[in-house]
């Protein structure tokens, strides 16, 4: 066995798991817990239990691989039993060198799903919680992750059949609902973009901040999804095309211009809030750079233009 056990890609199953950081699972546990899921343990199958022995790092114990046609020329997957966040368990293989770019955590469920501004994230089973190892990038490609991370999922969303925007700087939008959120986090140069998407469910209205900018929806609501793994598998493959495309957009305004075009609400007037203040009237007139937001107010000093790089939007 390699030394670096995922670096070949490939779907990968945790069956022991480890306390502290994700709990056991089994192709049946998945299947029960989901019929998405289901639906991916019998495409993805037969499941070859493997020994990595100390080669996984902190996923030391049992792993299966899938060896079904489905899993063939998949990045490294990495299926993970309930945990507090995938987030976490990726930081855990970062740190032991074991989660090459474009590799992924995917968590069945999470305790302690987070979100922007540490809010709690919603987590039951059925919906996709990843963690993806974003290659390393300089200059404005690494000042715009955020929305780049964006942009690519848009491009791959649309690529299965879903419309989808980039609500600045990190929501996903589908017809005015947002369908997910992306949480970018990092240390020590390494990136880890904490992806979440209602595949089947959406947060009830009553559990939402009170500020909500956006009514929540799943992506079943909009078209077919497939199984969880399936969708994520296709989403990373088609994503890291839109990714190389930044790639050779980088240093010039192109970027931002090609970012702008999976941008929600271009030429629409929106409400802005910065931190707590009481917040003012704009139009969205592009992306600037760095990723900020470029806007236009239209209340008591219209005409005037600025800058976005923290903060809400809400459309008027």
């Amino acid at each position: 066995m390699s030394q670096k056990p995922f670096a070949g890609g490939g779907i990968w199953l945790w069956e022991s798991g480890a306390e502290g950081l994700a709990g056991p699972l089994s192709p049946a546990y998945l299947a029960a817990s989901h019929p998405l899921w289901a639906a991916d343990m019998v495409r993805l199958g037969p499941w070859e239990a493997v020994d990595l022995g100390a080669a996984a790092g902190p996923g030391t114990g049992r792993w299966r691989v899938a060896r079904g046609p489905g899993a063939a020329g998949a990045d490294a997957v990495l299926l993970v039993g309930p945990c507090a966040s995938s987030l976490d368990v990726a930081w855990a293989f970062c740190a032991a060198g074991l989660l090459p770019p474009f590799a992924s955590v995917l968590a069945v469920s999470q305790t302690r799903g987070r979100g922007q501004m540490r809010r709690d994230w919603v987590s039951p089973p059925g919906n996709l919680y990843a963690a993806l190892a974003w290659p390393d990038a300089v200059g404005d490609l690494a000042a715009m992750a955020p929305v780049v991370v964006g942009a690519c999922l848009c491009d791959a969303l649309y690529a299965r059949g879903f419309a989808t925007r980039v609500k600045w700087p990190n929501d996903l939008l589908a017809k005015e609902r947002k369908v997910g959120g992306i949480l970018l986090e990092e240390r020590g140069g390494q990136v880890l973009a904490g992806i979440g998407l209602n595949l089947a469910s959406a947060p009830d209205p009553a559990v939402l901040r009170r500020e909500h900018a956006v009514a929540a929806a799943s992506l079943d609501a909009f078209g077919e999804v497939p199984g969880a793994v399936t969708l994520w598998s296709d989403l990373v493959k088609f994503g890291q095309t839109c990714y190389l495309q930044c790639v050779a957009l980088a240093g010039s305004r192109e970027l931002s211009r090609f970012v702008e075009g999976r941008l929600a609400w271009l030429g629409r007037e929106v409400f802005v809030r910065e931190s707590e203040s009481d917040g003012f009237r704009a139009r969205i007139i592009g992306l600037a750079e760095d990723g900020g937001l470029r806007l236009r107010r239209i209340d008591s000093v219209p005409g005037q233009d600025l800058t976005l790089h923290c903060g809400s939007i809400s459309l008027l």
